[in-house]
């Protein structure tokens, strides 16, 4: 038993030494002495109970001073069984570009609030916007909970007190308006992805669901198009990834306009005359001689368009609000919206996707105007 400068027995493993810090000490599993000293014997308590509770109930497959980074290598493999591809590059890039230089090295239980809170204040100062700043926030918690639940840290260093509402203010999506709607659909007439954005503004697909529409996801006769996958292109490898929709509700049946129905038709027709065309894309819809169309060749050739016509900068996304937008004023139910939309969540459909232009609250305040007059 340990004592302090008055003598008195402190317990096992604990001691007072003549500077007046005291020191907790004890042997781990693997026979190695570990110590640490301590202004305050409360804080020198805990930290030998909460680690002589740890080497003891820890999972000797993840030992105590595995690194961040080694950690996250092992939780990402862990999730590949329950998490999208897609979702996996995200939070990995999330890590390595904001996380990795600031804790990489340190040990799991070593990291502490005040390091997870430099982390996302680093990424206000570099300018990251809110939404990213967040996202980050939900990884982190994500990746130390599960080194929690497997006994490899005590708590989660991720807390929910720390100040997350930094950084830049997220972008507002925003739709066409009417007329810039109407610039873009001339401005589009006989460019090589007039289809496409076309399709998209009539359906509101997302870019990977228009990327992996194939034929037999077409109902000709009923009108309707099958949306039950999405591709992407993975940079890094070289290759198209096939996933799921995005959430269950993703996998939906859309209404054709005859709009639409007018562009798969001559889509159908561009296809067929295709020269040269690898056979594992031949049943995709949306293609050219080289096969499926990259995401980035999308915005690249919109934002192009837009400069030309003077419209402010949109991506494929933008076309999707639009969509949504059109849908709202037209009269359709959040409901149905929903539905053809794909989200999981009615509040997703209202907030993130249906913004009512500068037009329409200049009308809808005309009538109240005009209501006002009567009275």
């Amino acid at each position: 038993m340990g004592k302090n400068l008055n003598g008195n027995e402190l317990g096992k493993g604990l001691i007072q030494e003549k500077t007046g810090l005291y020191s907790a000490r004890y042997v781990d599993r693997n026979g190695k002495r570990q110590s640490k000293r301590f202004k305050k014997l409360q804080e020198a308590r805990k930290w030998l109970a909460d680690s002589i509770f740890l080497d003891d109930h820890s999972n000797p497959m993840y030992p105590g001073n595995m690194t961040c980074n080694a950690w996250f290598a092992t939780w990402i493999e862990m999730k590949k069984t329950s998490t999208r591809p897609g979702t996996l590059e995200v939070y990995t890039s999330y890590y390595n570009n904001t996380v990795k230089d600031i804790i990489g090295d340190m040990q799991l239980s070593d990291v502490k609030p005040i390091q997870c809170q430099m982390i996302l204040s680093k990424m206000a100062e570099r300018g990251y916007h809110q939404g990213t700043i967040k996202h980050t926030r939900i990884v982190l918690y994500g990746m130390f909970e599960a080194a929690r639940e497997n006994d490899i840290i005590i708590s989660n260093p991720m807390k929910r007190s720390l100040k997350i509402e930094i950084g830049k203010p997220a972008k507002v999506r925003e739709a066409l308006s009417l007329e810039d709607q109407k610039k873009l659909f001339k401005a589009l007439v006989g460019h090589k992805y007039e289809n496409q954005y076309t399709f998209t503004m009539q359906t509101g697909l997302r870019v990977g669901e228009l990327v992996g529409l194939r034929w037999e996801d077409v109902d000709f006769k009923n009108r309707t198009i099958k949306v039950q996958r999405t591709m992407k292109y993975v940079y890094a490898s070289k290759e198209w990834r096939i996933g799921p929709p995005k959430s269950a509700a993703g996998n939906r049946t859309i209404p054709l306009t005859d709009v639409a129905i007018d562009i798969l038709k001559k889509q159908k027709e561009q296809n067929s005359k295709l020269k040269v065309l690898p056979l594992e894309f031949k049943d995709y819809v949306f293609i050219d001689d080289n096969g499926l169309i990259k995401y980035g060749s999308y915005d690249a050739a919109l934002n192009w368009v837009c400069k030309k016509t003077g419209i402010n900068h949109i991506t494929m996304h933008n076309l999707r609000h639009t969509f949504a937008t059109r849908c709202v004023q037209s009269g359709m139910t959040p409901k149905t919206l929903q539905t053809i939309l794909g989200h999981s969540k009615i509040s997703v459909t209202m907030d993130l996707y249906v913004h009512i232009s500068e037009e329409e609250k200049f009308r809808e305040m005309d009538k109240v105007s005009e209501m006002l007059k009567a009275i």
